[in-house]
């Protein structure tokens, strides 16, 4: 066998060694991005199934209400505690509101049946103020 010859089996020897090589490797590629892609979907359904048990106890805390009930107490409730931290009131000042027994309105002037809540507010009424429960 001449030379060239020799030279042309051993580069052609050379490619099947690569092709085999390259197809390996694209196969352990196939396989990851296969294994990544199964990771994520199962990674999605944790985050789902964390999400819905998050909405069933918020549910459950504001009475059972659902849907764009629920979403709007939580806001109500958020913007409450926003507007009042901005006031000036610590989180611990907040919660002990939370805490304070209920106000009782029949111990209070009979002629104020307004329920404006100027009272708490310096004559101002509070707007958005809602009942959670």
């Amino acid at each position: 066998m001449s030379k060239k010859a020799k030279a042309e089996v051993a580069d052609e020897s050379a490619v099947i060694i690569t092709d085999a090589v390259l197809a390996k490797n694209n196969k352990k590629l196939s396989d990851l991005e296969q294994s990544i892609k199964a990771a994520l979907e199962r990674k999605q359904k944790i985050i789902m199934e964390s999400k819905l048990y998050t909405y069933g106890q918020l549910s459950e805390l504001y009475g059972g209400i659902e849907g764009q009930a629920l979403l709007d107490a939580v806001t109500a409730e958020h913007t409450l505690i926003g507007k009042l931290s901005a006031s000036g009131m610590s989180y611990a000042d907040i919660e002990g509101l939370a805490d304070s027994p209920a106000v009782n309105v029949s111990d209070k002037d009979s002629s104020h049946t307004d329920n404006s809540y100027s009272h708490y507010a310096d004559d101002e009424q509070i707007d958005g103020q809602t009942s959670m429960f």
